[in-house]
C-alpha cells in the first residue's frame, strides 16, 4: 500500500470577499456611509476644478486622469465620469483616463518632473521646510497660482 503524500504547504493565503468588493469603492463615493462628514470622490473633483481660474477649467474636466490601485477597480472610471458629468458645466466635455498601469503611472510623472530643468522651483526641500516652516510654501507657490 502506497503512502499518499501532503502537498506542501504554500505561503499565500486566499481570502474570499463578497459584499466587501463592493463597499469598499463605495466609501470612496459615500463616505457619509460610514460616518464621514467629507466630499466624495467626484465631489471633490468637481470642487477642485471650481477653485481654478475659469479660463482653465473646461481643459481641467476635458482631462481627468485616475491612478493608483484603486482606480483599477471594476468600472471605477466610468462611475468616475459619470459623476463629474453630472455636476459639470454642460458645455464642458468631461474625458477620464486611466493610464495602462495606474499603480506606477503617478511615480513616472514625478520622474519626468523632476528631470524638468525648472524643477527647483516646483519644490520644497525638506530642509527648506524646516528652516522657514509653511511660509516657504506659501512664498514660492502664491506666485505661480493664476
Amino acid at each position: 500500500m502506497q503512502e499518499q503524500k501532503k502537498p506542501a504547504p504554500t505561503k499565500e493565503q486566499i481570502i474570499k470577499l463578497s459584499l466587501e468588493r463592493f463597499a469598499v469603492p463605495e466609501v470612496l463615493f459615500h463616505p457619509a456611509d460610514i460616518g464621514l462628514e467629507e466630499m466624495g470622490l467626484t465631489e471633490t473633483i468637481v470642487h477642485a476644478i471650481k477653485q481654478c481660474p475659469s479660463v482653465v477649467q473646461p481643459h481641467l474636466y476635458n482631462n481627468i486622469v485616475i491612478t493608483g490601485g484603486t482606480s483599477k477597480f471594476q468600472n471605477f472610471k466610468e462611475r468616475v465620469l459619470k459623476g463629474v458629468r453630472s455636476s459639470a458645466p454642460d458645455l464642458f466635455s468631461v474625458n477620464v483616463y486611466r493610464p495602462e498601469d495606474p499603480v506606477i503611472e503617478s511615480w513616472k510623472g514625478g520622474q519626468m518632473l523632476s528631470c524638468y530643468p525648472g524643477y527647483s522651483k516646483l519644490r520644497v526641500t525638506k530642509e527648506e521646510y524646516d528652516e522657514h516652516g509653511q511660509n516657504i510654501c506659501l512664498e514660492r507657490f502664491t506666485d505661480s497660482i493664476v
